[in-house]
């Protein structure tokens, strides 16, 4: 396993679109920070060789995701993470990123973080306009989001992610184009850009706007994007050339990986295998103390779920997949209609490949469905 995920389940609030594991500042003892160290190290001694020796190949990538991790001293993160031996297993083109929020981020720290290993930060500013923070519960002002970013490239940072949401209730195409307009001042290296999604049972799900108001939104990213110069290499995230998020790549082209925290999944490409822990911090700390296992669930891929996986993670990505996969005449039609409306094309470089038009991105579901049925 060359990829390795780390999951800080600390935040300062819980936001209320969020199904990431993670528990808020009003739910956190006071003795749930060491305890969550004391837990991770275990696990990192106990689940260590999943990498292989340390003295062998370096990592790929390594991701610290929550949760809001950048809430976690880089000094307990060094000593959790002690018995896997990062600094034997880390090369010059790693890729190490950490999840951060506006308001949990300064240059002192940032700092700190560089010396440990960092080189990439993925920020979640979600939004810029106020009003819009406040609906989607962020503790953050569009203020602290401008002076979090000037503060990380202060600390030397030049590989830099941001988080936007688009299809939020009483958003428009113009809020979304000026927040990346503001954005595009600063030397960001990538940007994600995710339509909120909530289910039918939440508060906001009535107001969220129409599926072509939505899909105006994607549109209106990708157009403003690619002017800036950025690949739309996936669904949602756009980078400049060879900033594309290797982490990531890794989970889309079906690498193996290990995660570590609790409600961390991992996955094991050559067994296909996948498992995830317990989303539980003090469940997952108990059977650690044990010396018990804290995988909650494991599944073995059948051939059913191996196939919908292939068209899953082809058609999310830029590089599409080979005509050859059209392999019966319901596929060939599928993918002549698909064409006909505009969702599907032959790759300008990649020769016998297809993939999707950014409006096919946009429509991405509905279309995988087809395919992979």
């Amino acid at each position: 396993m060359r990829s390795l995920y780390v999951h800080f389940p600390f935040c300062e609030s819980k936001c209320h679109y969020c199904d990431f594991y993670s528990i808020g500042a009003e739910r956190t003892a006071a003795s749930d920070p060491l305890l969550f160290e004391e837990s991770l190290s275990r696990e990192c001694a106990a689940m260590a060789s999943r990498l292989g020796p340390a003295d062998g190949p370096k990592l790929e990538s390594i991701f610290f995701g929550g949760g809001t991790p950048s809430m976690t001293p880089p000094e307990s993160m060094r000593r959790a993470l002690a018995p896997l031996e990062l600094d034997r297993r880390v090369g010059l083109e790693t890729e190490w990123t950490m999840e951060a929020n506006p308001s949990s981020v300064d240059r002192g720290r940032l700092e700190e973080y560089r010396r440990l290993g960092v080189n990439r930060i993925s920020m979640g500013v979600q939004a810029l306009r106020p009003d819009l923070l406040t609906m989607l519960g962020r503790v953050h002002s569009r203020e602290a989001a401008f002076a979090a970013l000037d503060a990380i490239f202060a600390a030397g940072f030049a590989n830099v992610s941001v988080d936007l949401l688009c299809g939020v209730p009483n958003q428009s195409v113009t809020d979304v184009e000026r927040a990346m307009e503001e954005l595009a001042r600063y030397p960001i290296t990538h940007l994600s850009c995710y339509l909120l999604t909530l289910p039918k049972s939440h508060r906001m799900f009535r107001d969220l706007p129409k599926e072509d108001e939505q899909l105006e939104h994607l549109l209106a990213i990708d157009r403003f994007m690619t002017a800036k110069g950025f690949e739309h290499y996936e669904i949602s995230n756009f980078a400049k050339p060879g900033k594309r998020a290797r982490h990531n790549l890794a989970y889309w082209t079906g690498k193996s990986y290990l995660a570590l925290g609790p409600s961390a999944h991992s996955f094991d490409a050559a067994a296909g295998e996948r498992w995830k822990n317990f989303s539980s911090l003090h469940k997952y700390a108990s059977l650690l103390a044990k010396g018990e296992s804290v995988i909650e669930w494991t599944e073995k891929l059948t051939d059913e779920q191996r196939e919908m996986e292939k068209w899953l993670l082809a058609l999310r990505l830029e590089e599409g997949f080979p005509r050859e996969w059209l392999d019966t005449e319901l596929r060939r039609k599928k993918a002549d209609a698909f064409a006909a409306k505009g969702l599907l094309e032959t790759h300008p470089t990649r020769v016998g490949s297809l993939r999707l038009t950014p409006r096919g991105f946009a429509l991405s579901d509905r279309i995988i469905a087809e395919f992979a049925g």
